[in-house]
């Protein structure tokens, strides 16, 4: 070779491995402000060709067959074969980490290195001791490598084309790794035709023009593929933002402030008539505590699914709170159609979301506002749905719609609510005590506890001034809770004077279904230190009939601790002999209304004395409520009534006059 291609040659390679190593840290500088791994993976590669090309720099100036500098040679020889099939294997790497996105384990890439390592080190060892020129060494250390790389190349290159919304910059990428992959490739085969020598040096040193040049054309390409992927990274993060401020990240809906720029848009510009449902899930906080904050989220997002799916095919479906959504429909304009798509919604939210190990069903309230009957902007008509469905929540309705003068109504039952709580807090509640008179025994045998409201201002409350109003903003559990404090601290403060008579107390229907009241019943005796045969519990008909087998075993529970429970206002409600014979109940009260009239019905009278005789039949106690004259008093003791309670014997009376009355009895 002249000395001016080996001056040639050696600028060429000095000149490659300056820009791959200029490549290298550029690549790796954006790979620590950008953490995209592939940048790395290239990083490495350009790091890789440049040894690759110092190497081979080496092994040319030191010539193939000198035997002085034999294990320098060697040595440049290895680093050069592996270095080559090293750069192939990063390329591989880094592109396929950019195509799909996903981090190649770094176990792969090392057994990738370790086996080309491999090869490199049997194509120098083969070869290490041969004296002269081996043809087969020409095949096994030039053609081998070079068809490796140029395959690797053009690979690299099918997989930059095969990118879904390519740009000008991956395919001028894409390009400049497919020619540089055949350059290789023709190069090997020139290489097979030529064999060594002067006319194939000069081959080198055009392909080497032309590799630089596609080298350069890769690296510009890729640092500004980089800069248009951050700007598409930026403007897909700026669309998520985007999406985030108007939508709900859990569910997909619309959130509250982009229901009501949509809505207003709506309503501006196509003035029809529109619907506005406002739907809460019932009890779902103890949903959530049941089954769990990650089912929970799964029900809202299936609660999504299916409105989506509904054949009411929504305009709009946001959510607006952490169990409530937002419907918005149109073409509902008479009463039936409104009637229809309310049950629809219903009937979708009721049916069973299946869990792993059970079936869930919930129930949900409803408040319904109309556009443009009731307002005329998308925020009117949003709290005028609202009103209605707090209204529905209170009343415990399954559905109720807006009407004139309901935001008094509101702001009415608001202020009660904050008087009610505060009258909890400060113990603003009395309790009342009416006997119970044994007609068989002649004796007070117990007394029913009666609440009453002691308010600062207008004094003393009956339970019809303000116990509907509890019912309706949610508070009897409270309220039955302090109630039964109060009761079982009387019951304390009567034992220690040697007064065991026992008080009966009302229980809500909301909170007998609750978890959690025997444990309470169970700390209060404890905490007052009263036996429980003192405590009666009286629950309506209708609560008894709710959940006939969870009421049976919970009234099972109580009574295996002592606790007597009592069906209040019987014949009131869904009168079932069923459920009195499978009930374990000590005692059954007969309603006021039957007895009121007793004397001068017949038929009352009749419906009186077959509860009686059923009553002693199942083996039941019986008490008559609403005795107020020695009429009544006498039939009741004819037929064989064993209690009666009522005005007769007895007003609710303060505790102190409650005690007196025993003493006089």
């Amino acid at each position: 070779m002249t000395t001016e291609l080996i001056l040639a040659r050696l600028s060429l390679f000095l000149i490659q491995a300056g820009l791959a190593l200029v490549l290298s840290l550029v690549l790796w500088h954006f790979y620590r402000i950008y953490q995209r791994h592939y940048l790395k993976s290239w990083s490495v590669a350009f790091l890789v060709f440049a040894a690759y090309v110092i190497c081979l720099t080496g092994y040319s100036t030191i010539g193939s067959n000198n035997q002085d500098w034999r294990v320098l040679r060697l040595a440049f020889e290895f680093s050069y074969i592996f270095s080559c099939y090293a750069f192939a294997i990063w390329v591989l790497v880094g592109v396929r980490e950019a195509v799909t996105t996903e981090r190649i384990p770094s176990r792969t890439v090392n057994q990738l290195l370790w086996l080309v390592g491999l090869i490199a080190l049997f194509s120098v060892a083969v070869f290490a001791f041969d004296s002269q020129e081996n043809p087969w060494k020409l095949y096994l250390q030039i053609n081998l490598r070079l068809l490796f790389i140029g395959s690797a190349l053009l690979v690299a290159g099918i997989w930059l084309f095969s990118l879904q919304n390519k740009i000008f910059v991956t395919k001028l990428v894409a390009s400049s790794v497919l020619l540089w992959g055949a350059q290789f490739i023709l190069v090997a085969l020139v290489s097979v035709w030529l064999g060594t020598g002067e006319t194939f040096d000069r081959v080198v040193i055009v392909s080497k023009h032309l590799e630089l040049f596609c080298q350069t054309i890769l690296g510009l390409g890729l640092i500004i593929w980089l800069q248009e992927d951050e700007r598409t990274a930026n403007m897909q993060l700026t669309a998520k933002t985007r999406y985030l401020d108007s939508h709900d990240h859990l569910t997909g809906a619309l959130n509250r402030d982009a229901l009501l720029q949509d809505l207003n848009q709506l309503m501006l510009h196509h003035p029809e008539p529109l619907l506005l449902i406002m739907i809460g899930l019932d009890r779902f906080k103890t949903i959530n505590e049941s089954v769990g904050l990650k089912q929970g989220d799964r029900i809202l997002r299936e609660v999504t699914r299916r409105f989506e799916a509904s054949i009411l095919k929504p305009i709009f479906i946001a959510r607006t709170g952490g169990d409530i959504f937002a419907l918005v429909l149109s073409d509902v304009q008479t009463d039936k159609q409104r009637q229809f798509s309310l049950q629809h919604i219903e009937q979708q939210i009721e049916k069973p979301f299946s869990f792993e190990s059970s079936l869930l069903k919930l129930t949900a309230s409803m408040g319904v506002a109309m556009s443009p009957e009731h307002a005329n902007n998308a925020e009117t008509l949003l709290q005028k749905a609202n009103i209605a469905f707090h209204q529905a929540k209170r009343q415990q309705q399954r559905w109720v719609q807006y009407h004139s003068g309901m935001e008094e109504e509101s702001a009415r039952l608001l202020l009660l609510e904050k008087e009610l709580i505060t009258a909890i807090e400060q113990d603003q509640f009395v309790l009342y005590f009416q006997p119970q008179f044994n007609l068989r025994e002649q004796r007070i045998d117990a007394f029913e506890a009666l609440v009453r409201w002691q308010h600062p201002q207008r004094g003393l409350q009956m339970p019809g001034q303000f116990l509907p109003a509890v019912a309706q903003l949610g508070l009897s559990q409270r309220l039955d809770l302090a109630i039964l404090d109060k009761a079982v601290a009387t019951l304390g403060r009567w034992k220690s004077q040697n007064i065991l008579t026992p008080v009966a107390v009302n229980m809500s229907p909301i909170h007998f279904e609750q978890d959690g009241l025997k444990q309470n019943i169970q700390m209060l005796l404890q905490k007052y230190q009263v036996p429980s045969t003192m405590l009666e519990l009286e629950i309506t008909e209708n609560t008894a009939m709710g959940d006939m087998e969870k009421g049976s075993n919970f009234v099972t529970e109580l009574q295996q601790m002592g606790i007597r429970v009592s069906i209040d206002d019987f014949g009131t409600g869904y009168s079932s002999l069923g459920y009195l014979r499978k009930m374990p109940i000590d005692k059954i009260k007969i309603d006021r209304s039957f007895i009121t009239d007793m004397a001068s019905s017949d038929s009352d009278m009749m419906i009186v004395k077959t509860m009686i005789t059923l009553a002693h039949g199942l083996g039941k106690r019986i008490l008559a409520e609403g005795v107020e004259d020695e009429n009544q008093l006498g039939l009741l003791r004819h037929m064989a009534c064993d209690a009666v309670q009522g005005y007769l014997i007895a007003r609710p009376v303060p505790e102190l006059q409650a005690l007196a009355l025993l003493k006089n009895n």
